[in-house]
């Protein structure tokens, strides 16, 4: 790649970060737009995996490795036998695969009808395609009816919804005293956005998503009760570049040491596990 095709690709970069930040698409006014940009870029994402099925990266192993934030996240979940969950922006299926194998019936939902194709053929891999039903539908518009389900669970999916809609309909379907449990990245100050776009590190976003504000949280956690935050990403953020990965352990481990022991320092974590009670 010539010089000039680089540093386009640099400032192409560091505007899709930039734009990260209280993306206007999520704007009710913008949803249909949204969700069609959405669609095709997760339709797309799914192909690669549906046309070369790599049963290693979709085998489900109680004793993988994964990081902390993850870890915590489904330490959470750990008395699910059958309860029944709804998983939004189900994805790849990995978190319904994980759920189904700790005795939970699982509902999962995603806009990408080739993400709903990738979390059947990972359930049916898995053999817990009798727990799993997996649809076609939308979180900010759920089609089911009203104190359904014990907990409402997703990864990474919040930041892709019009957050005063999927509230109101995450609330509505879950059962009184069910959980909600949410892994999402967050960004505390609009600054270190503008910091982060000219660090030379792909962005990774699809267009119709944003890291969530500390407003963005308080503002969807209206309608429950909050139980926890738990803060994650901050010296671990660190492993993005070259030669760091190797520590991410050590770092992880700091991360909770810091937050920990100075709690201040959370206005600077990249990553939230919120933990709700209806």
């Amino acid at each position: 790649m010539n010089l000039g095709r680089r540093i386009r690709a640099y400032c192409e970069n560091g505007r899709r970060i930039r734009a990260s930040y209280d993306n206007p698409l999520k704007r009710s006014e913008n949803l249909e737009l949204k969700d069609r940009l959405e669609r095709e870029f997760y339709d797309t994402e799914a192909e690669k995996y549906l046309r070369d099925f790599e049963s290693d990266i979709f085998r489900y192993d109680p004793d993988e490795p994964m990081p902390l934030s993850h870890r915590f996240f489904y330490s959470r979940l750990e008395r699910v036998k059958g309860k029944r969950i709804l998983d939004i922006g189900c994805g790849y299926g990995f978190s319904s695969v994980n759920l189904a194998k700790r005795g939970a019936r699982l509902d999962s939902i995603d806009i990408s009808p080739k993400m709903i194709e990738l979390t059947q053929k990972n359930a049916g891999f898995n053999q817990v395609q009798h727990l799993i039903q997996a649809r076609l539908m939308s979180a900010q518009n759920l089609e089911f009816p009203d104190q359904t389900f014990d907990y409402v669970v997703g990864m990474g999916i919040l930041h892709h919804l019009n957050l005063d809609l999927a509230s109101k309909e995450i609330s509505r379907v879950l059962k009184p005293g069910g959980k909600a449990l949410f892994l999402e990245p967050r960004i505390p100050y609009k600054g270190l956005i503008h910091i982060r776009s000219l660090i030379p590190t792909r962005c990774y976003e699809s267009p119709g998503g944003s890291q969530l504000t500390d407003r963005d949280i308080q503002g969807f956690a209206e309608n429950f009760s909050i139980l926890h935050m738990e803060y994650f990403l901050f010296l671990r953020k660190l492993t993005r570049f070259p030669g760091i990965k190797r520590f991410e352990t050590t770092l992880d481990k700091m991360d909770v040491w810091l937050v920990n022991h100075f709690p201040v320092l959370s206005k600077l974590y990249w990553a939230i596990v919120l933990q709700l009670e209806k």
